[in-house]
């Protein structure tokens, strides 16, 4: 698996909502906000956009650690 990709959405969501706990489901859920996709690929799921107001997008290492 390429870095920055998970194997299902959930993982990626979980992930996102226990670096930035504040996350609602309706950012999430609002493709205006934050985007997760799944290329078919093989490599994964990944964040395509992020344009939260307020939430920098999580690094990469903040993923990892948790």
């Amino acid at each position: 698996m390429m870095t920055g990709y998970y194997t299902t959405i959930n993982q990626l969501v979980t992930k996102i909502k226990k670096v930035h706990t504040s996350l609602s489901d309706d950012d999430l859920n609002n493709p205006e906000i934050i985007v997760l996709q799944n290329n078919s690929d093989g490599r994964g799921d990944y964040i395509k956009k992020w344009k939260h107001p307020s939430l920098a997008k999580p690094t990469q290492e903040q993923l990892d650690a948790v």
